[in-house]
């Protein structure tokens, strides 16, 4: 029955594209000269329905492609977008998660252009969501334009929290060098809409990153300039991580990185401290291998 229900919409679906292809031509026969791109598109979102109830994943998304394009053309940007919003579930169930950070992207301009910028953010968040776990570095770009909507209508507070969200990936992914400047961003963008007290954890999560690229030098001057952000328990974390690090006090840095606040943190920053080694304790001869002033974090 199943079976029969499937094949029967997926007819219907199909005859939907037929009428939607009529309106799209023209003959100076019957002095038809120019294309009805709106009801095209009707028709296409109408096939697009009968083709999800059919669970016939590639001729949905093709029907939605061309209801886009026609809603497009017609002028109708809000209407477009909104085919792509459905495309981008579409795409999740198919189980094909590589289109969504197109889909998610296309249809979020289309939302900002036709003046719809809320809803430009749910769909790129919502898309992010989706592919979090399986494409992290696909996730972080909807985040970053997620931030970018926000902060066009004055809502850096709202843009800090996404680029927390994609600076969380790019430690999940190792990516630590993008991982410190998405996560100086966001204490900017915390900043300029006066809730520095908010940034005290992203504070402490860069001083980690920091470490994790590294350069206990940046970590120092992470927290020595942005510091003032931090509650109390975040800037003993991170003075003992700071100190213990640039001075090669095995014993301080150890206590910093054990620090129990730290298990305040998102997960994966949690994971990147324990990742860290502390260093190994300064040669009081001045002689061995960290007589430069370089670190040894391995």
């Amino acid at each position: 029955m199943a079976s029969l229900v499937s094949t029967h919409k997926a007819e219907e679906g199909r005859a939907h594209c037929g009428r939607a292809q009529k309106y799209l031509e023209t003959s100076w026969l019957r002095l038809k000269f120019s294309q009805d791109w709106d009801s095209a598109a009707d028709e296409y979102s109408k096939a697009a329905t009968c083709f999800k109830i059919a669970k016939s994943w590639d001729e949905c998304l093709d029907a939605h492609e061309n209801a886009c394009t026609g809603y497009k053309n017609s002028g109708s940007l809000y209407h477009a977008g909104k085919q792509l919003e459905q495309s981008v579930l579409i795409a999740r169930d198919k189980g094909d998660l590589t289109q969504i950070e197109k889909l998610a992207s296309r249809g979020g301009l289309l939302y900002r252009q036709s003046g719809y910028p809320e809803a430009a953010k749910q769909l790129l968040v919502k898309a992010a969501k989706i592919i979090e776990t399986s494409l992290p570095e696909d996730a972080v770009s909807l985040y970053k334009k997620a931030c970018e909507t926000v902060s066009t209508e004055d809502r850096p507070l709202e843009g800090a929290q996404f680029l927390e969200s994609a600076g969380k990936l790019m430690v999940r992914v190792k990516k630590y060098d993008d991982a410190a400047l998405i996560l100086l961003n966001a204490i900017g963008l915390y900043n300029e809409a006066g809730a520095g007290s908010k940034a005290g954890r992203t504070v402490l999560k860069l001083v980690l990153v920091q470490l994790g690229r590294g350069d206990s030098v940046a970590a120092h001057k992470a927290y020595a300039t942005y510091g003032g952000y931090c509650d109390s328990f975040q800037a003993q974390a991170a003075i003992q991580l700071t100190q213990g690090f640039t001075e090669l006090d095995h014993e301080m840095a150890k206590k910093g990185l054990s620090n129990p606040h730290l298990l305040d943190l998102d997960n994966d920053f949690v994971k990147l401290a324990r990742s860290l080694q502390p260093p190994a304790a300064a040669n009081n001869n001045g002689g061995g291998d960290d007589s430069d002033g370089e670190i040894d974090l391995c």
